[in-house]
């Protein structure tokens, strides 16, 4: 006579995804961190694991390799989370590309640059610093270029189908003015060494915005200290 078949233990997807989705992302903050503090070279994945509290085969299991750590790192800090949704389909671009005018898109591009490089900043610039002296990072670092072209050329196109730009701008114009703003050492500048915090940058982006691609007249820019 056969047994009874005894009941199956409910299996727990949901609750184990999540809890998946909480290691990844302790393990993507950890080597954000520590990459932008140690750099390329003086992180590992041993360190990396440590920091967020996990094993170094779970940080394996994650993302295989330290490289593969970098760059979600970098994906992660660009983006602010770790939905892989390429930036060109999100909200904030889109909300840029409805924009009615020139002004607008541009208040939207400065809120937008704020929140980026204000994540990305440090570990860019610790990408840069070992792209020079290690094949894997330096791929990367390319890649992190092509992705700032694409994104440059495509603001200053959407950008120019807007009503309101400063008349006798041409593509390469704007495109040249958008990559002071883009570019994360403009940022760090303006954060280290001009004292901005980040409402001060994005205020300087706007002021700069107005000055080259609307004509406006500049503003003065205040010091954290001084404003209230």
């Amino acid at each position: 006579m056969a047994r009874p078949r005894q009941p199956t233990r409910a299996y727990d997807s949901a609750g184990r995804k999540a809890a998946a989705a909480r290691r990844r992302l302790a393990i993507v903050e950890s080597a954000k961190r520590l990459f932008e503090e140690r750099g390329w070279s003086g992180t590992s994945l041993r360190a990396v694991a440590a920091d967020a509290a996990v094993s170094q085969k779970t940080v394996e299991a994650h993302f295989g390799t330290k490289a593969a750590v970098l760059q979600a790192a970098v994906d992660f800090a660009i983006r602010g989370d770790l939905d892989s949704t390429p930036m060109p389909q999100r909200e904030a671009v889109r909300a840029m590309e409805g924009a009615e005018t020139a002004a607008e898109m541009l208040a939207r591009h400065a809120a937008h640059l704020r929140s980026v490089n204000e994540r990305s900043a440090g570990i860019a610039r610790a990408v840069e610093e070992a792209a020079t002296r290690h094949p894997t990072v330096h791929e990367l670092w390319q890649r992190m270029n092509r992705n700032r072209s694409f994104g440059v050329a495509w603001a200053a196109r959407t950008l120019r189908s807007k009503p309101g730009l400063r008349p006798g701008l041409s593509e390469r114009d704007v495109e040249t003015i958008l990559w002071v703003a883009l570019d994360w050492g403009t940022y760090r500048t303006l954060a280290t060494h001009a004292g901005l915090d980040g409402d001060g940058y994005e205020e300087w982006l706007r002021t700069y915005y107005a000055a080259t691609l609307l004509g406006g007249r500049p503003r003065k820019l205040l010091a954290p200290s001084d404003r209230t």
